[in-house]
């Protein structure tokens, strides 16, 4: 996995490009992959303002591009998932309990779990394929 990072506040497109700026680059080289990446962007109106692409496309080997109407195919939904899960087996009732355990479920997200998403993709896209865009069991 990346870097995990918080933020206080609203995300907006200059929050998400520190977050770019601090953690892309830095994740990729720490995962031996900076080279041999490409970037996946939903179409959420952070990911598509021009400051954040320009970004993007100086910083990454490769960009997937969607299209404007695309379905979310990011498995990182799945990963969110699998965090809400883990988090709830504990009994958190502060804010910096909640990161500790965050951060600590994170550290164990194994390379296996994640590449059994990233291999489910090809899935994805036959089940939207099959429902022409519309929603899929994903």
């Amino acid at each position: 996995m990346g870097n995990l990072d918080f933020i206080d506040g609203t995300m907006n497109k200059y929050v998400y490009l520190d977050i770019l700026n601090r953690n892309l680059k830095q994740s990729a080289s720490n995962l031996g992959i900076s080279r041999h990446f490409k970037f996946y962007q939903d179409n959420d109106t952070k990911d598509t303002a021009d400051i954040c692409k320009l970004s993007v496309l100086y910083h990454c080997p490769g960009v997937i591009k969607t299209t404007a109407q695309s379905p979310d195919i990011n498995f990182i939904e799945h990963v969110w998932d699998y965090l809400q899960q883990k988090i709830n087996e504990h009994n958190i009732s502060k804010k910096q309990e909640l990161r500790k355990h965050l951060i600590e479920e994170w550290a164990k997200i194994s390379g296996s779990f994640c590449s059994k998403l990233i291999k489910s993709i090809s899935n994805q896209l036959r089940e939207v394929t099959k429902c022409k865009g519309g929603p899929t069991r994903y």
